[in-house]
């Protein structure tokens, strides 16, 4: 077996200590009103390792130190430990005012709320702790907690939503669109992009190295039978040659009277990819030398399509790599809200590198793909509740009720103070990702 490290030790030891006394709920670390709310240091680390769950979940590295060692901003002055502690230790800030005002307006939880919390935690115990609740307390402890402690965070969660549905109604019910447009003009931004891939696609190709468009041979009763190639036999010349299919091979007539090339219905006919041996598309790669031309193309794309979006708009259906993506996701462009984090990587980068921008402003990105040009442009009025929008708008309501709920809460947070020698014992790097707990 091999021997713990001393930091693990140390750790171990921190979070053991931490969890003694207050009989099992944690040394108390926020506190609001009278001692009417009492958060513990140990439901600290527990919300620590949600939020470093979710990165983890992202794909962001975060069992490597130099992760969170590393600035995030170029004016910035918090390392990401920093940044995601402080971050989480400022969400228990809020949660303590909502409680305070949970308890003003003396709200209580449902019978079932909190039997469903305490049958989730003796599932728990069954399932994880194999029917040992000192099992599952050693499982948890990873996360800075115990069975109590799990159980006082999920009480507490579950105060804070039964005050959202109060104030707000369920899932939002009680905000008006009014209410929903302000807070979209006022926190959302709204970009266009494009891709200049570093990969293409061939497609098949004639024996005199053309691109061959094809049609589908029907048969008797207008099923189809197989393929051929799409002549434009309107205007071209049948010829004696024939095709590997065995039909009359159409050639384009010169003006001096020859034949040339072959004549294909480019408007009926379609064209395909070349496919390897299981079907698949052969993927080929552009070179270092072809992909410093393309990027100077998408510059002057962006020169010329700068504070126009219509332009660029149109440069986008004309050029782009992934139209299928804009026609599909983003018919509307793509929307972010200020100050969300965004799990998907290239969404992330979006999202990122838009609210650096001023509308009408441009950014080249590079990727593993290849280049993405991006503009920020205007919001568009009411763009949240047009259906083809849906995907970028699915966490509306609940943003918009916790952007409410922080404006009220303000007064309240006054009344809640920090133990600052605790907060300063513990950082997200103590404790481990946490996806379920």
């Amino acid at each position: 077996m091999k021997k713990l490290t001393t930091s693990l030790v140390l750790l171990l030891l921190t979070l053991c200590f931490l969890l003694c006394g207050c009989e099992n709920h944690g040394a108390t670390m926020i506190s609001a009103g009278n001692g009417d709310v009492e958060i513990s240091v140990n439901v600290f680390q527990l919300y620590l390792s949600r939020a470093k769950g979710r990165l983890h979940a992202a794909g962001d590295a975060v069992n490597d130190p130099a992760y969170w060692a590393t600035y995030t901003e170029l004016e910035g002055e918090e390392t990401r430990k920093e940044y995601y502690t402080n971050e989480v230790l400022e969400t228990l800030r809020y949660i303590a005012a909502a409680l305070l005002l949970y308890e003003e307006l003396e709200l209580t939880l449902s019978d079932e709320v909190e039997a469903s919390i305490d049958e989730w935690i003796e599932d728990l115990i069954d399932e994880v702790g194999e029917g040992s609740e000192t099992k599952l307390n050693s499982v948890l402890q990873a996360y800075g907690a115990n069975v109590t402690v799990l159980r006082d965070a999920w009480i507490m969660d579950a105060k804070v939503q039964r005050l959202k549905d109060y104030l707000y109604g369920e899932n939002g019910s009680l905000l008006s669109s009014s209410v929903k447009e302000e807070f979209y003009q006022k926190t959302f931004y709204r970009g266009y992009q494009m891709l200049y891939a570093n990969y293409y696609f061939d497609y098949i190709k004639d024996a005199e190295g053309n691109v061959a468009y094809f049609e589908d041979l029907v048969g008797e009763g207008g099923s189809v039978i197989g393929v051929r190639y799409a002549y434009d036999r309107k205007n071209g010349v049948g010829t004696s040659e024939t095709d590997k299919y065995g039909h009359q091979v159409y050639r384009i007539k010169n003006e001096d009277g020859t034949l040339g090339a072959i004549a294909y219905n480019t408007t009926e006919g379609r064209t395909e990819l070349e496919t390897d041996e299981k079907g698949e598309p052969k993927v080929k790669y552009y070179t270092d030398e072809q992909m410093k031309k393309r990027y100077e193309e998408l510059q002057h794309i962006a020169e010329e399509c700068k504070g126009d979006a219509d332009l660029f708009l149109a440069a986008m259906e004309k050029y782009s790599d992934n139209p299928e993506f804009n026609a599909k996701y983003a018919p509307n462009g793509m929307y972010f809200p200020e100050g969300v984090y965004v799990t998907d990587t290239v969404f992330y980068t979006f999202s990122v590198e838009l609210a650096k921008l001023e509308i009408g402003e441009m950014a080249i990105l590079n990727s593993d793909t290849g280049y993405y040009l991006i503009m920020r442009v205007d919001l568009d009025e009411g763009a949240w509740s047009k259906p083809a929008n849906n995907r970028w708008f699915q966490m509306l309501e609940d943003l918009t009720i916790e952007y409410m709920l922080q404006q009220r809460l303000q007064d309240y947070l006054t009344q809640v103070t920090v133990d600052e020698s605790l907060r300063d014992s513990v950082d997200i790097t103590m404790v481990a990702a946490n996806n379920y707990y």
